[in-house]
Parts: structure tokens; C-alpha cells; sequence
């Protein structure tokens, strides 16, 4: 018997066994009767230079901006004086804030929930670090590909603390679970490792049986279902329970925290499917990017200028009209698809000659995935809620979007939606843990693609970024990839970025939040030395020429993030003694350059899992 026939026996015989399971077949979407379009359209559309939020996010800012986020600056600053300033100064002029977190696998979502962790004004600890209430102030929050995961994690479980999120029991990551093959680290026929893609085969299946195109990023989507949604833990991790099947991403607005406004706006990011370059490992910067929010599925790129009703993405429209009125689709944006749809990689994969792997994907999950062409097996496939819409769009044109991983274009920190005009943002968080290094560090490159696809195509649909470095080289010669920095600290027509890149310990310590991209299993103790390290930076600031944490850099962070409220109250607030010293050690400077020796002792080498430091 030939190793493929051979897999394909056992897989018969474990399907056999495991039987059907109308949990796992929640995750296929349903039909039912659509909604009345004259009064409430699934499509609206805008244009470039006259946008329009969705009416159900301008409500939820609006909502949390007046009554939640005001008493949250107050909890986080006090009265004001100990960055130089009068709190009450700034009320009705707060400055709006979003969190991006970039990609990069389980180094992005682990490092990303470190930084949580250290801005939660929930946490003790970090309150009294100063950088605790950060998240309680933003207005918006983007991830995508690994940092999509982490958004998962926070939004799809009820807002939880990080160590609950990734270490407890419920919700709780299970990264010690090889995501790939949790059954055993190299066989996929496995008996455990069967039954586990057979569970996943029984939810695709179930999909494609409703007359959707299905392909290996349903399987990537059930995979990561286990791990960033509810309802799996150690003991169910092989059975037969739903693990996540019908969790929809448009069901967060229906959770209480998020009702009562106590979370930011989350946002996740794909982009359209276009050819691979390798040189650049990125694909056209022309191809569209898309959001998608709990209300919808949008993007604000010019050509398109449009957005559809999350609950009905699915439905066959036309001119934003239902083709069939009595036939809307609901339950197509399940959560795990939606991530799994910002982090599918296996384009790169292709690319790079690596097919063999997709291959035993696809036979893994049968037919009709395994009759697909390797290009078409591994996209995610979506109906295309614009047909006939936008005639200048190339999208605009095919009855389905074939859409990949959000960080493809190589804007692998997701500030897209961040800098849409209509969202007026003032200030962006940017975490960056990109693996742009050798030593899977970042080293800016997210940054240069973002302000070469803001300046040359979202001129007038986007902000602008402020000045940054012109190469890596520079960006990693100046060390502005070791420490936290502040961009644009007085551009006005800008909003001001904090750079918070994924960097070795300031102390010195082996490093280990540098795990490759395709590390997928995480043992219990290393995940803790990760979120440790992360959470350690993020508190920590730096000391030029100094192993030390920078005890002001609280406070600082305070500054950057009010900076903007001085220039929206009238007249304008001068900026205080204090913060301006911050603003001197914290901000880009073309005018005095800073350097990377500043910075000395930084280990960039991988500790690794099996380290004596454990």
C-alpha cells in the first residue's frame, strides 16, 4: 500500500469511528430569508474623499468617547500634575487612540498579549508602572495574521486578563498543542493526529455541503479555532465538541463587555490574493486591503470605498442587492474563518516551492479540497459582497474574493484602518513583532511599506504617517528597533505614533520572544517567560547607555498619549517641562540622530525552548 493510500485508509477508518457531529457542523453557514434592503441595505458605499463609518461604529465611539473613556483618563492620569498637566483641561478633547498589533505567528500573539498586559489598567502592577490604563483609553483596536489571533483571544472571550487568556483554564491558548500536530510532533497519521483532522474535515465538509467553495484555509481556521476560541481545553482537545464551530465574529457585539462599551473598537485586516514576489516577500501594494469589524466587512482603499453587513457576508449580491431575496446567508463569518483569513500563509509556502506540505493538507481534508489546483487550495475563499459595484475595481468583477494573509502586502503592522480619515485617530500604538531580522526581530520594514502604499494610493482616502527613517539600515542603525520611540512628535497634521517593537530584554537576558514564525507549539513555562519578557519591556522604557529600566517611562508613555488633547483644546495647551524631556529622550529626531550603541548588552539570539534559563 503506497503512503498516500495508506493515509487515505486510516483517515477513512478514523471518520468511520469519530461519526457525524452537528457541533461541528455549526461551523457551515445557513440560508434564510433576507432582511427588508429598502430600509436596511447590506451594501453601503462612499467615496474617497467623502467617507462614511458605519453608522452602528460611529454610535459605539461616540458612545464609549462620552461616558466610559473620559473616566478611564481620569483613572489613568489622576489630576494631571505628575506629567505637568491639569486633567480636567482636556475633558471633550481627549485624544483618540488605536492599538495595532502586527503579525507574525505565536511570537506576535504571545508578544502582543504581553504588551496587554502591561498597558490593562486592570492589572495592579502595571497601574502602578504608570502604563496600566493605555488600553482603557483607546478607541480602536486592529490586529492581523498572528496579531488576528490575539484579537480573538481578547474579543471572542468576554475581554479577559491575559494570564487568564493564555494560561488559564478558560479561555486558555493550549500552545503546548502542536498546532499542526498535536498528536505526535512529525507523523500525520497519527491516531490522535487523525482524529483531530477528521474532526476538522467534518466542519469543512459541512461547509462545502452547503454549497460554499471551501478550501485549506477552512482547515487552517478550524485549526486555530482550538486555540482562540472557547470550548476547548486539555480534556476535550481530541473529542468531538464543537471547538469553536459556530463562535461568529459579528456575535461580539452581542457580549456584555462590549455592549457596555468597555473594550476598544476590533478591527481584523486581510488582503486580496496577487502574485508572490519572493524578493520582497510581499505582493502589489495596489491589491486591496479589507477590515473586518463585528459590523461589517469593508475597505476604505479608494477603488473600492465600500462596506456589506457582516451578518449576510455570504449572501449572493449584486449592486449590493440580494440576487435572491428570499436567500440571505448568515453564519459565514465564523471567528475562526475570519482569522484564519488574516493568517493564511500558505501562499508563501507556494511560492517559495514548499508544496508538498499543502499537498498532504489537502488530501487530509478530501474532496473537494484535495481536487482543488495548489494556487486555489491555498487562498480563503469569500462571495463577494461588491460585485458589480465598483467598476474601477478588479474585485468589483469577480463573483468571489480570494483573500490571504493581512501582512502579505508587507504592511505587517495593521495601521490601515487606524489612518482612515472619517476615524480622525490622533495617536496609534504600533507593536511590532515582525521577524524582519535574521534574529526574527523587527526592524521597520512594516513601517516603509505603509508609508509608501499611504503616499502613493491612500492619499486622499488616509492620514499620511509622520517622518521616519528612509531604509532599515537606518531604522536599525539608530536602534529605533530595540526601544519604544515616539514618531511625529510635532506634526500636527499626523497622528503621532508609539513605536513598541518586539526587542531583546533591556537587561541583558536571553531572549524569547524572538521564536521563529513558524514555531506553532509552546510549552507552558516558555509561554510565561515570553509574556514575562514582554510585558518586562513594555514597562520598562530605556536608559541610554544602560541595562536598567527608565523609572519615568510610565509617565512618558502618559505624555504621548495625551500629547494630542493639548492640540484639540483652544487656544492650544504648551506642552509641559516634563513631557517635553521625555519627548527629548522618547522621539525621532532627524535633527540628532540616535544610535544603536546606546543600547549595549541586547542579546539577539533565540534562547529556545529546551534553554537551562527555563
Amino acid at each position: 500500500m503506497s503512503p498516500s493510500s495508506n493515509l487515505s485508509f486510516w483517515l477513512s477508518l478514523t471518520l468511520l469511528v469519530v461519526g457525524s457531529s452537528a457541533s461541528l457542523s455549526s461551523y457551515a453557514p445557513s440560508i434564510t430569508a433576507c432582511p427588508d434592503t429598502s430600509k436596511s441595505p447590506l451594501v453601503r458605499k462612499f467615496t474617497a474623499t467623502k467617507q462614511k463609518l458605519n453608522p452602528l461604529e460611529e454610535s459605539f465611539i461616540c458612545d464609549r468617547e462620552s461616558t466610559v473613556i473620559p473616566e478611564n483618563w481620569k483613572a489613568w492620569l489622576g489630576d494631571g500634575s505628575a506629567i505637568g498637566y491639569k486633567t480636567a483641561d482636556f475633558v471633550d478633547h481627549f485624544a483618540r487612540i488605536g492599538l495595532a498589533f502586527s503579525g507574525g505567528g505565536y511570537r506576535a500573539s504571545q508578544f502582543g498579549a504581553g504588551v496587554i498586559s502591561a498597558i490593562d489598567g486592570r492589572n495592579a502592577t502595571a497601574v502602578a508602572a504608570g502604563t496600566g490604563g493605555l488600553l482603557q483609553v483607546a478607541s480602536y483596536f486592529s490586529g492581523l495574521s498572528g496579531g488576528a489571533w490575539l484579537t480573538a483571544g481578547v474579543y471572542m472571550n468576554d475581554f479577559p486578563m491575559v494570564q487568564d487568556m493564555v494560561l488559564g483554564s478558560q479561555p486558555g491558548w493550549l500552545l503546548e498543542e502542536d498546532l499542526l500536530l498535536p498528536g505526535g510532533e512529525t507523523d500525520f497519521t497519527d491516531a490522535a493526529n487523525l482524529e483531530y483532522f477528521s474532526a476538522i474535515d467534518q466542519s469543512v465538509d459541512a461547509k462545502a455541503a452547503a454549497g460554499f467553495n471551501v478550501t485549506i484555509g477552512d482547515g487552517w481556521a478550524r485549526m486555530l479555532s482550538y486555540h482562540f476560541l472557547s470550548g476547548t481545553n486539555e480534556s476535550n482537545f481530541f473529542d468531538t465538541s464543537s471547538h469553536g464551530a459556530g463562535q461568529l465574529w459579528s456575535q461580539i457585539a452581542d457580549a456584555t463587555f462590549f455592549k457596555n462599551k468597555q473594550a476598544p473598537f476590533p478591527m481584523i485586516i486581510v488582503d486580496t490574493n496577487g502574485t508572490f514576489d519572493l524578493t520582497t516577500e510581499s505582493t502589489s501594494l495596489n491589491l486591496t486591503v479589507y477590515e473586518v469589524s463585528p459590523y461589517e466587512f469593508a475597505s476604505f482603499d479608494p477603488d473600492v470605498s465600500a462596506g456589506a453587513d457582516l451578518t449576510f457576508i455570504g449572501t449572493s449580491l449584486f449592486a449590493g442587492v440580494p440576487v435572491n431575496k428570499s436567500s440571505c446567508v448568515t453564519g459565514f463569518d465564523q471567528a475562526g474563518f475570519v482569522i484564519g483569513t488574516s493568517s493564511n500563509v500558505f501562499l508563501g509556502e507556494l511560492a517559495e516551492g514548499e508544496a508538498e506540505e499543502i499537498e498532504l493538507l489537502q488530501e487530509l481534508l478530501g474532496a473537494p479540497v484535495e481536487d482543488l489546483t495548489p494556487a486555489n487550495a491555498v487562498v480563503s475563499k469569500w462571495p463577494n459582497p461588491f460585485l458589480g459595484l465598483s467598476p474601477s475595481n478588479v474585485d468589483s468583477l469577480n463573483p468571489e474574493l480570494e483573500l490571504i494573509d493581512g501582512g502579505t502586502n508587507g504592511e505587517n503592522i495593521p495601521l490601515n484602518p487606524l489612518l482612515v480619515n472619517a476615524r480622525a485617530l490622533d495617536t496609534i500604538v504600533a507593536v511590532d513583532a515582525s521577524a524582519d531580522t535574521a534574529q526574527n526581530w523587527p526592524n521597520g520594514l512594516s513601517l516603509l511599506f505603509s508609508l509608501e502604499r499611504l503616499s502613493t494610493i491612500l492619499v486622499d482616502s488616509h492620514q499620511q504617517l509622520p517622518e521616519i527613517p528612509t531604509s532599515t539600515d537606518d531604522f536599525v542603525a539608530q536602534g529605533l528597533n530595540l526601544r519604544p520611540t515616539f514618531f511625529g512628535c510635532n506634526s500636527a497634521d499626523t497622528p503621532l505614533i508609539i513605536y513598541i517593537p518586539n526587542a531583546p530584554p533591556i537587561n541583558g537576558d536571553a531572549p524569547f520572544t524572538n521564536a521563529p514564525t513558524g514555531q506553532v507549539q509552546f510549552e507552558v513555562n516558555e509561554t510565561q517567560v515570553i509574556l514575562n519578557q514582554a510585558y518586562e519591556n513594555t514597562i520598562g522604557g530605556f536608559v541610554p547607555n544602560a541595562n536598567l529600566p527608565d523609572p519615568n517611562w510610565g509617565r512618558c508613555l502618559q505624555c504621548a498619549a495625551v500629547d494630542r488633547s493639548r492640540l484639540n483644546v483652544k487656544p492650544v495647551i504648551e506642552r509641559s517641562a516634563f513631557c517635553t524631556k521625555c519627548f527629548t529622550q522618547y522621539c525621532y529626531n532627524p535633527a540628532n540622530l540616535t544610535s544603536s550603541a546606546e543600547l549595549p548588552n541586547r542579546q539577539l539570539t533565540y534562547a529556545g525552548p529546551n534553554s537551562t534559563a527555563l
